[in-house]
């Protein structure tokens, strides 16, 4: 591998072989006792997961100081997943999984920061990475609320819809956002935060509205696929929409008018999930 990284601010940075490690200052030392500069570390944990949200299974890890880490290998997603699997090409998109989410905190964007990277070069220059976040241990996503028999709160779903909205005012786009990918702390006055920022772009100023309607029906058919479609899931369809909108009228009759097309598009997805 060539050359020094360009490491954010807080971030170390150490070799071995083909393998380069980055890690939180504060946290490299423990890192490396649990054995994470290293690829066979994380996969003995990966091949017990303890989770399996998005691509790939994840695995906790209890640091000693009290920590609690979730542990991933990035894969690819989409048509180039059966070709690729979890190799890349070069660095960058790694890194960028790091730079983002310390960019999303210093805009006020809640998301849980990533404490390390490992990134090993294999035959033919391509590259494989595992990737430890913070683990929000007492938060769960939305997904799994309105699987339980506690479904998310008007009140949950409200801070969901309005980290989205700040999400986007403040220049960050993500790239596959679903219920999946919030997660909701459950107390009088509930917290979200957003995961997941493989691919996210940062922008310099706020998204236009075109970008802000196709995350909002990502959003929409994610609801559907996980829970379908008819007369008690549309309060839930439509409250995407409003609660994102909040009292900007004019941004809530742009969304309005472009539901009808919104709900042909996932029409058409649903015609290839699975049964």
């Amino acid at each position: 591998m060539k050359g020094e990284l360009d490491l954010p601010q807080g971030y170390v940075e150490s070799r071995r072989d083909r393998a380069r490690f980055v890690a939180d200052v504060e946290l490299e030392h423990e890192l490396k006792r649990a054995d994470l500069d290293r690829p066979a570390g994380w996969e003995s944990r990966l091949r017990k997961p303890t989770a399996a949200p998005g691509r790939g299974a994840t695995s906790l890890l209890s640091l000693g100081s009290g920590r609690v880490l979730r542990l991933k290998r990035l894969r690819r997603g989409g048509w180039t997943a059966p070709l690729f699997r979890d190799h890349f090409l070069g660095e960058s998109r790694m890194l960028d999984n790091l730079r983002v989410s310390i960019e999303a905190g210093r805009r006020g964007v809640a998301t849980p920061p990533v404490v390390a990277l490992l990134m090993v070069r294999s035959a033919g220059g391509l590259v494989r990475a595992w990737l430890a976040i913070e683990e929000l241990v007492d938060a769960v996503d939305l997904q799994s609320c309105f699987h339980s028999d506690q479904p998310p709160t008007h009140s949950e779903l409200d801070a969901a819809l309005a980290l989205v909205r700040r999400m986007h005012d403040r220049g960050l786009e993500h790239r596959d956002l679903n219920l999946g990918n919030i997660l909701i702390r459950r107390k009088r006055a509930p917290e979200a935060f957003v995961i997941d920022l493989d691919r996210a772009r940062l922008h310099v100023g706020p998204l236009g509205f075109r970008p802000r309607q196709r995350a909002l029906r990502r959003l929409e058919r994610s609801y559907v696929k996980s829970c379908g479609a008819g007369p008690v899931s549309e309060d839930v369809r439509s409250s995407i929409y409003t609660l994102y909108a909040a009292d900007d009228r004019g941004l809530a009759a742009r969304l309005a008018r472009g539901r009808p097309a919104g709900r042909v598009w996932i029409s058409l997805h649903r015609l290839g999930w699975r049964r």
